[in-house]
């Protein structure tokens, strides 16, 4: 028993010789090929020095980066009134509105005259028809629009436009519907204002379906001309 133990250990030290004197460049060179094969982890150097590339250029803050242009961005789209911005509407609160007779003798219907001033401070845009209301000793007599257009118009600071209020006169020998005020909506907007009439006193009454109040948009009548 112990001779046959001394014979395998004999044997294993012959054969682990020959495989070290036979192969000992082979697994070397395996060794290295393992090595090549293998995805290998950069030095912690190299991890280091490549993660600013993946980072968004805009945190550099260098100029064309998205957050360097974003002030300029957002100063255009305030309404500052740099190129090409386009100015914000007029509101009630804005305008300056007053309301005079415009009549121009020899007319077959009366005239009377709207002015809406910027009193902003600042320009602004105005388009289209305002809402207008008679108040009469009936109710109220909504105007109706002609068929007219309007491209709109920049009112600068302290600058007005003007719109026309038509309607027929009364020669129906009676007092006719007596009209106490005058109700003005800009353009747009849902605060009023409230005018006394300059127009003359009262309408005629009648039961025709043709309109007997008519509106232009702004800009129709002139400064006082209809």
């Amino acid at each position: 028993m112990r001779t046959s133990r001394i014979a395998v250990t004999a044997a294993a030290v012959v054969a682990g010789l020959t495989l070290s004197a036979c192969g000992g460049d082979d697994s070397t060179t395996n060794a290295d090929n393992a090595s090549s094969s293998s995805p290998s982890s950069p030095p912690a150097e190299e991890r280091t020095e490549s993660a600013p590339a993946e980072q968004p250029e805009g945190e550099s803050g260098e100029a064309g980066s998205p957050e360097a242009e974003a002030p300029d961005q957002g100063s255009a789209g305030q309404g500052s009134g740099g190129a090409g911005t386009k100015p914000e509407r007029c509101h009630t609160d804005d305008l300056k509105i007053t309301a005079t007779a415009a009549t121009i003798s020899g007319d077959e219907t009366e005239t009377v005259a709207v002015e809406l001033m910027n009193k902003s401070g600042r320009a602004c845009s105005i388009k289209g028809f305002a809402g207008v209301n008679l108040l009469s000793s009936e109710g109220a007599i909504p105007a109706t629009r002609r068929d007219q257009t309007d491209g709109g118009t920049v009112l600068k600071s302290g600058e007005p436009t003007y719109f026309g209020i038509f309607y027929k006169k009364n020669e129906s020998g009676g007092s006719g519907v007596k009209i106490k005020g005058l109700v003005v909506t800009p353009p747009d907007e849902k605060k009023s204002v409230t005018l006394k009439w300059p127009g003359k006193p009262s309408l005629p009454i009648t039961d025709s379906p043709e309109t007997t109040v008519e509106i232009g948009p702004m800009g129709s009548v002139g400064q006082g001309q209809g």
